[in-house]
């Protein structure tokens, strides 16, 4: 870890005890090519204390998951669930530093510990930390903060992508992930025991797409909490990296309920705004028949005529699209428009360039 120089002037307001996770997130360049922005989007947390309310939510995902209490004290187990237990930190001030431009981001941590903003960089300053400034290509993304104050890791990165190109919008779950979240029970020991599983195939298809030029975002409704285990299967796996937008969520009050029962909401509004904010870029938009991906991909695409290059529908086994359900979630649309897959091979020779 690299700890930054302190500025008095600007470094982030934490606790010794306060930790900072920042996602991967993508910049773009402004409509007159002249300066990059680039997205900042992370958490703050501190340790949580296992109260009784939180000792009996854990009661409670034994029972929906109907595992012996053994299962809990597997370390897969405590390693996934423990940042459902943080503390989120609300109201923390963080700034940021791109090379040699620093931030105080103009918001603070909201009630769920989440915070966003953005940085400006012209080209000669991004020139000044990189031998490439351009699209597709990674720059670090720092928290800048006290020594003393903690000795937490506090880096990301953020992808630069120009204004034409291609961009794919990847789910995860059942996409390219084996989640089963259709079955409830199933989707939460997938969640919480077993090792995370990529669907056989996918990484060769995305490393080929990335190999033709393509940027990726992961659009999931996974909750943040389980963004470092995903990050490791994409390692792992050899998915392209990209950015992540995942969901908010705390095992606490009726949000384990969400859990499992509104696992999509929110998707549509943030690949609507990433389509926006690239007016002259294609778009690829990846998904799976298990909920409600291809309604929603079809809006995006009513949405957004000419920027909507293809739609990929994985059928999921025991959740495949019925012909009426193809016809109301892809109406108005052309049928090259969209196509449906069984086995990633199925992908192998699509050419997107």
């Amino acid at each position: 870890m690299t700890v930054l120089p302190v500025d008095e002037a600007i470094r982030s307001k934490l606790e010794r005890q306060d930790r900072v996770v920042l996602y991967p997130t993508f910049g773009h360049l402004s409509a007159d090519g002249k300066c990059w922005h680039v997205g900042v989007s992370g958490v703050v947390f501190g340790p949580g204390r296992v109260s009784l309310r939180r000792r009996m939510l854990l009661r409670v995902l034994q029972r929906l998951m109907q595992v012996p209490a053994s299962a809990l004290h597997s370390k897969r187990f405590r390693d996934r669930v423990s940042l459902f237990l943080v503390d989120t930190e609300r109201g923390k001030q963080v700034a940021v530093r791109v090379g040699d431009q620093k931030q105080m981001l103009q918001r603070p941590s909201e009630r769920n510990g989440h915070f966003r903003g953005s940085l400006q960089l012209s080209n000669r300053e991004l020139a000044a930390i990189t031998s490439q400034p351009s699209p597709n290509h990674w720059v670090p993304v720092d928290v800048i903060h006290d020594r003393e104050a903690t000795q937490q890791p506090m880096s990301g990165q953020a992808q630069l992508i120009g204004q034409t190109g291609l961009s794919v919008i990847s789910d995860i779950d059942d996409t390219i992930k084996h989640s089963q979240v259709a079955d409830r029970r199933s989707l939460l020991r997938n969640t919480f025991l077993n090792p995370f599983e990529a669907i056989p195939g996918m990484p060769e298809v995305y490393r080929a797409w990335a190999g033709q030029g393509a940027a990726f975002h992961y659009v999931s409704s996974s909750p943040w909490q389980l963004y470092q285990a995903l990050q490791e299967l994409m390692e792992v796996a050899g998915f392209p990296p990209g950015s992540f937008h995942l969901r908010n969520i705390r095992l606490r009050d009726p949000s384990i309920l969400r859990l499992l029962f509104a696992r999509r909401s929110g998707k549509g509004s943030v690949i609507r705004s990433i389509v926006k904010m690239f007016p002259h870029r294609e778009f690829i938009l990846v998904g799976d028949s298990g909920e409600r991906d291809p309604e929603t991909y079809g809006q995006v695409a009513r949405a957004f005529p000419g920027q909507i290059r293809r739609i990929l529908i994985r059928q999921v086994e025991g959740r495949s699209l019925s012909e009426d359900r193809i016809r109301k979630a892809f109406r108005q649309l052309s049928p090259d428009t969209w196509a449906t897959f069984r086995e990633p091979q199925e992908l192998s020779q699509l050419a997107i360039g």
